[in-house]
């Protein structure tokens, strides 16, 4: 028999310092695994300078064997670090790895910005914080679609030198260039607010509004199917493409010897909404 691979060691496969550093970094992990930002940052670095590689053939191994972590678990603590990273420069600070995960779509909506308009964006969320705020409870927007911080976002790179506004003072139209650091910066706030005013009042009079009613579009085809079809109709949904190329959906009553329509609901965007509007055309 072949004899046994001996046992491989850190001080095999890594350089002094290498070994060092993983000491320094496992030492992070183990001490610091109710702290998710440095116990992120710690694994992140030992996964992207494949230090676990004097003892292990993978990442996975390694965190499996190592820290008894799952690949999954090891992502979500390394992907809260990274958004926790994103989001300091706008004064945001997860109080928990699963808080950081939820404001995942406001850093994706920074790393989409350049530096200058970051930082921009910055500064209008810091003036939009309010005091004294339950550091428990997300400012709006902190939450998962981020609709406010959306809308900076928006503005901000709608916003090009090129673009001509009102000047602040005089009210005549000028190019953005020609206006000073904080009369730009004005003009930019100002703008960030009438849009968000505007979604305020359209979520809010959303909300206001009474729900439809609520219909089991499956099951009234299958009743209606029972009981309202005509001896030779037939109840159908069609999918087909608009004259955008886009998918839509229509539901229609026609008469099978003629292939004649004799109901028919207006398109919608999914089977459900085309079938919906066919019940609202027959409840007319």
């Amino acid at each position: 028999m072949p004899p046994a691979a001996p046992a491989r060691h850190a001080t095999e496969l890594l350089a002094p310092h290498e070994v060092q550093r993983l000491h320094n970094l496992e030492a992070t992990v183990r001490d610091g695994l109710r702290d998710f930002q440095r116990t992120g940052q710690a694994l992140s670095e030992i996964r992207d300078n494949e230090l676990f590689r004097a003892t292990h053939d993978t990442f996975e191994a390694y965190l499996e064997e190592r820290w008894d972590f799952t690949p999954s678990q090891a992502d979500r603590i390394i992907e809260a670090n990274e958004v926790t990273k994103v989001l300091e420069p706008l004064g945001i600070a997860p109080i928990s790895e699963r808080q950081a995960r939820a404001f995942k779509g406001a850093a994706k909506i920074l790393t989409e910005l350049e530096p200058e308009q970051r930082r921009l964006v910055a500064r209008l969320a810091q003036e939009r914080q309010p005091e004294g705020a339950d550091t428990d409870e997300p400012a709006p927007w902190e939450g998962p679609p981020a609709p406010e911080l959306r809308i900076m976002a928006n503005v901000v790179q709608k916003m090009t030198p090129d673009t001509t506004v009102y000047h602040p003072e005089s009210g005549s139209q000028v190019a953005l260039a020609e206006l000073g650091p904080a009369q730009r910066y004005e003009v930019i706030r100002e703008q960030v607010n009438q849009k968000t005013q505007a979604y305020q009042e359209k979520q809010a009079a959303k909300a206001a509004a009474e729900p439809d009613e609520k219909v089991n579009w499956a099951s009234w085809c299958m009743n209606y199917a029972r009981e309202g079809l005509m001896p030779g109709q037939r109840l159908e949904v069609v999918l087909e493409h608009d004259e955008k190329g886009k998918p839509r959906a229509l539901a229609r009553i026609v008469d099978r010897e003629t292939g004649e329509i004799l109901a028919e609901g207006s398109a919608g965007k999914d089977m459900k909404k085309g079938v919906l509007n066919l019940i609202t055309q027959m409840q007319g």
